[in-house]
């Protein structure tokens, strides 16, 4: 029976039942050879007995001759016993193979059902319940060969997509509270700049005390609050653009790659020195070309604003990732930075020039490539290190 667990749902019903008829066949024919034998066994008890005999002399030999009428010869009658015992043995040649037959269905049904059916049938069974109740931390094991495995496969496969959505839908629910917060809490400072400005407009022209180079001060520095807003709704659009992106995974040469890397960097005229390197031994990698030197785009830019004399690129990989590193030798992250650097609209800046979109885009585009962002200090260098990882599989 432990083979049925292997075989299609047909191939082991089959299996499971011609060995049930088989034992059936070989119990009834047990049966019947044991109640045959037994009638036969009661039979030979009997005695012979004749009615009114009638002996006559044979003249020639002298010897006693029994001339018997066959109407007065009939058999011993049985007793209680051996009678019940006799027709007895009639009932179970009949009815014993009745019973086998009804309890081998019902057991070859019994043992069907728990070894081929019991366990993926309830393990549907609670999956199904627990989606129902929008829980998807779960998982369905059974993993045999025929029709129920393989729709516990598939149903162990959409749960696994689900829950991948799910989670990609919650991260991105809780991106926009983040950016929303983000936007609430930043565009409150120029507002409030601008409400400072109107007011000390509004109190100082009825009474004729701003000079036209107050005037003028006034106005730019309005003009500058407004430029922020308008910064500010720039880089909501940036990041709204970003997180639309669908991203399209391309088998890519990385030979290829890396000198395309180098062409483009060579077209920035940097002033500070640009150092390129690979530790790739993979020939092809699948991934998302726009989305690489987007990411490369935005960490190059970040830094060489903070780099003193040069900035250092390498390519790596590692199991199912490519790996992109940029280094610069400036002054490194501070401990707020570390922990806030990806944060939208953080800057570390003190002039507030720079709103820190280019971290956070960064990281919302590695993790839409199934990968990563992180970043550090060099430890036996000076300046910061960014690391993005993306998924190639």
């Amino acid at each position: 029976m432990g083979k049925i667990k292997t075989k299609s749902l047909k191939s082991s019903m089959t299996a499971t039942f011609l060995i049930t008829i088989c034992v059936i066949a070989v119990l009834s024919a047990i049966t019947i050879l044991a109640s045959n034998h037994l009638q036969q066994e009661i039979l030979k008890k009997r005695y012979l007995m004749i009615n009114s005999p009638n002996f006559q002399i044979d003249e020639g030999t002298g010897n006693y001759v029994l001339d018997v009428d066959s109407d007065n010869i009939t058999w011993q009658p049985l007793s209680t016993r051996d009678n019940i015992a006799y027709y007895g043995s009639y009932v179970a040649m009949i009815g014993l193979p009745v019973l086998y037959i009804t309890i081998g269905i019902g057991a070859a049904a019994a043992i069907y059902y728990r070894k081929k059916l019991r366990l993926p049938i309830t393990q549907l069974q609670n999956g199904v319940e627990k989606i129902q109740e929008d829980n998807l931390d779960f998982h369905i094991e059974y993993s045999g060969d025929d029709e129920l495995g393989q729709l516990c496969c598939s149903m162990e496969k959409m749960r696994r997509e689900l829950r991948q959505k799910y989670k990609a839908l919650w991260e991105a629910l809780e991106q926009r509270k983040l950016l929303n917060a983000s936007v609430a809490h930043d565009i409150r400072t120029p507002i409030t700049v601008l409400k400072g400005y109107l007011d000390y407009l509004e109190k100082n022209i009825p009474q004729d005390k701003l000079t036209e180079d107050m005037l003028l001060d006034t106005v730019s520095s309005m003009q500058g609050a407004v430029n922020r807003l308008e910064q500010y709704v720039d880089c909501v659009r940036d990041i709204e653009k970003i997180e639309s992106i669908e991203i399209e995974k391309r088998p890519e040469n990385a030979k290829m790659l890396l000198y395309e890397i180098q062409s483009n960097v060579q077209q920035l005229e940097a002033k500070k020195e640009i150092l390129i390197s690979s530790n790739m031994t993979m020939n092809e990698v699948q991934l998302d070309k726009g989305v690489l030197f987007r990411i490369l785009e935005n960490l190059l830019q970040n830094a060489l604003r903070y780099a003193e004399k040069e900035v250092r690129i390498n390519l790596s990989q590692d199991k199912d990732f490519f790996i992109l590193t940029v280094e610069d030798d400036g002054k490194g992250f501070s401990e707020k930075d570390l922990e806030k650097a990806t944060t939208v609209f953080y800057s570390s800046d003190k002039d507030g020039q720079h709103f820190g979109i280019g971290l956070s885009i960064c990281r919302i585009l590695c993790e839409k490539h199934g990968g990563l962002l992180s970043i550090s200090n060099n430890k036996n260098k000076r300046g910061a290190c960014v690391t993005a990882k993306l998924n190639v599989v």
